[in-house]
Formats: C-alpha cells, structure tokens, sequence
C-alpha cells in the first residue's frame, strides 16, 4: 500500500509538473530577457565610463598643455623685462 501511495504522490506531483510547465517556461524566458537586458546595459554603461575617461584624460592633457606653453611665454617675458631692466642700468 506503501509503494501504491508512493507512485500516486509521484503521479500528482508529475501531474502537477506538468500543469505548470508552461508557467516555468514563461518565468525562465523572462529571466532570460532580464538577464540578457542587464548584461547589455552594463556594456553599455562600461563604454560610456570609457568614452567619458578618455574625454576626461584629453581635457587634462590639453589643459596641462595649454599651461605649458603659457609658462614658457611668461618666462619669455619675464627674462625680456630682466634684459631691459638691464639695459637700462648700463
């Protein structure tokens, strides 16, 4: 009687499985899209933050550049002064 309780708790549970196979289905493919959904947003948000790094590193370069040039220009001027101020002393 045991076994025959047995394969009518498997039957019901088959049974059962069965019924709502269909709903599994649907719950795994929407896990599915979610998943594959947030893997594209996160690449996307990767090569954002990358493009923006490089844009930021550009705008550090340039700046840091820009400074460069204009140091040179104000010790240019700045040793032209230094030899008038010279000149004049003679």
């Amino acid at each position: 009687m045991n076994s025959s309780n047995n394969n009518s708790a498997g039957a019901v549970f088959l049974d059962k499985l069965k019924e709502q196979s269909f709903t599994i289905i649907i719950l795994v493919g929407i896990m599915y899209y979610q998943n594959n959904l947030f893997t594209n947003q996160m690449a996307e948000y990767k090569k954002m933050i990358e493009q923006k790094e490089q844009v930021i590193l550009k705008l550090t370069d340039d700046e840091r550049l820009r400074l460069v040039e204009r140091e040179k220009y104000l010790i240019g001027q700045r040793d032209e002064f230094i030899k008038e101020l010279k000149e004049r002393a003679k």
